[in-house]
């Protein structure tokens, strides 16, 4: 086995336990978001619950991607071509959106005189932030990718499932 084969192999353990972590926090914070009565207190478990989930699926999806090997034939590459277009083109789309929403959870956080509601809407408008530069962040990088996964090797070499 190669060095970087038991460094995936290692890198994919670290992210198993990272998501039994998560898996538990997750089944703690639903618990006690049943329990409470509380709309806000109810709200923050929400933010949370829904921010772990987001993580549990996220390395999963990373899991996967270190234990795949993409598929090289030439529609494979034409396919990878197009969905970075069309993730391009969505997630400028969505950045418009996460602007006026973050536009709009601003003025919120404004008017609001709840202390926990303005702490949640200006979470809110942090996120909608950080989403806006992320998308831009990401947009970049998918954009750096090569369509050959595996440098050095012809499509011809990799098999792919039928």
């Amino acid at each position: 086995m190669s060095k970087m084969a038991d460094n995936t192999n290692e890198l994919i353990e670290i992210l198993k336990s990272q998501i039994e972590v998560e898996n538990a926090a997750l089944e703690e914070i639903t618990k006690a978001e049943e329990n409470a009565e509380e709309t806000a207190v109810r709200l923050v478990y929400l933010d949370v619950r829904l921010d772990t989930v987001k993580h549990i699926k996220f390395l999963e999806g990373v899991i996967e991607t270190l234990g795949s090997t993409p598929c090289d034939l030439w529609m494979a590459k034409v396919s990878r071509y197009v969905d970075r277009l069309k993730l391009e083109r969505t997630l400028r789309s969505v950045k418009s959106k996460e602007q006026k929403m973050a536009s709009l959870a601003q003025q919120a956080t404004q008017m609001m005189k709840d202390p926990i509601g303005g702490f949640l809407l200006e979470h809110l408008h942090t996120d909608e932030m950080r989403h806006d530069q992320d998308m831009e962040k990401v947009i970049r990088i998918v954009q750096q990718l090569p369509l050959q996964s595996k440098k050095g090797q012809k499509g011809t070499d990799i098999k792919c499932e039928q």
